[in-house]
């Protein structure tokens, strides 16, 4: 299968994780000790988060998945896809 990286997505998800740990005011490490996910790969943009690690992020930071992907395309409104 191809591996498919999206610069410009992961950038969105790297802002969109570091406004909810900003918001839940948490360091990365807590994040990590908390979920022992390594969000500072995630925030650098140079790891491609899986749809379970999105979810479990989401969990931590008690948004839902609809509401983080919103964010991520008022971020960057080329990656909201047109339904037509």
């Amino acid at each position: 299968m191809k591996k498919i990286k999206n610069k410009d997505l992961l950038h969105s998800i790297s802002l969109v994780l570091k406004e909810l740990r900003d918001k839940k005011n948490v360091t990365q490490q807590v994040v990590k000790d908390d979920t022992g996910i390594h969000i500072g790969r995630i925030e650098t943009s140079k790891h491609d988060p899986s749809a379970s690690t999105i979810y479990e992020l989401c969990k931590y930071f008690k948004i839902s998945l609809s509401e983080f992907y919103q964010r991520i395309e008022q971020i960057d409104p080329e990656l909201k896809i047109d339904k037509e």
